[in-house]
């Protein structure tokens, strides 16, 4: 009797298992979150690289350079609006232009900078490859003292900007985007003293892309002040004319002649001068 009884019991036992198996399926489907998006408003700092990989770089327009100051010559490329750009990947229109600053951060330490504001006023744009490199190739190759210069994976370039403008940046080989306070270095860098402030305004202008002072700024040229000053371990007049003219003083340089005149040299390192007596502990 008791066989029969679990022989008639057995449907409903496997009816049950097999209901209860299908609730938790719909459950766990129901959960399931939804994909992060990675256009997102709230952001600091733009990742291009990721943006490519997402395919969220490919509507692109042809722009034309006139006058463009790194391969020194016209040239067009398939770019993308910056403003679009940080627009939709950023927290840019959320910020305060008027108080905020745009890093370019390149592959090769490269970190220049400028206002947001003057940036979104411009015709800037982001450059994913070049219109007139030879078929098969992004990129046009570009030499400078023998050696090719990278110029992938992205470049800034603009419309109606004089190249000789030291204030707009055309950075390449460009990798990240981020945004930070316009004076966020201030208590750090700037002097205390009128007569280091016009030096600090050059070296801001010329130098700071490359070159770090007690460890802030570009990375691509030497540290300047810390552990030891470069004011001193070079002559202040080697010093100055090294500044205006640096392939004078080492063969196939990397640093670029800037056509800083010999005042602005002199500011510059009366700046470096005052900035060894302020290192970092």
């Amino acid at each position: 009797m008791k066989k029969v009884l679990l022989f008639l019991l057995l449907p409903l036992i496997f009816f049950a298992c097999n209901s209860s198996d299908s609730s938790k399926g719909d459950s766990l489907q129901v959960a399931k979150p939804e994909p992060i998006l990675l256009s997102s408003t709230d952001s600091v700092s733009i990742d291009l690289l990721e943006l490519k990989e997402k395919g969220l770089l490919e509507k692109t327009q042809v722009v034309t350079v006139n006058e463009d100051p790194v391969y020194f010559k016209k040239k067009r490329y398939n770019a993308i609006s910056l403003k679009e750009i940080l627009e939709n990947y950023s927290s840019a229109k959320n910020q305060n232009a008027a108080e905020t600053k745009v890093v370019f951060e390149c592959e090769d330490g490269y970190k220049p900078e400028m206002p947001l504001e003057k940036l979104l006023a411009s015709k800037a744009y982001l450059a994913v490859d070049d219109v007139d490199a030879p078929k098969g190739k992004e990129w046009e190759v570009l030499l400078k003292n023998g050696e090719e210069v990278k110029i992938a994976p992205f470049y800034v370039v603009y419309e109606g900007v004089s190249p000789t403008d030291a204030d707009y940046k055309w950075p390449y080989n460009l990798v990240k985007i981020h945004l930070a306070p316009l004076h966020e270095n201030d208590a750090a860098l700037v002097p205390k003293v009128e007569s280091a402030k016009a030096g600090y305004d050059l070296f801001k202008k010329y130098c700071q892309t490359c070159h770090s002072i007690n460890k802030i700024g570009g990375k691509m040229g030497p540290e300047l002040n810390f552990p030891k000053s470069v004011t001193e371990y070079w002559n202040v007049e080697d010093l100055k004319a090294f500044i205006q003219k640096p392939e004078s003083y080492r063969n196939e340089v990397k640093m670029p002649n800037l056509g800083i005149k010999p005042k602005e040299a002199e500011e510059i390192v009366k700046y470096l001068e005052y900035m060894s007596k302020n290192k970092i502990n």
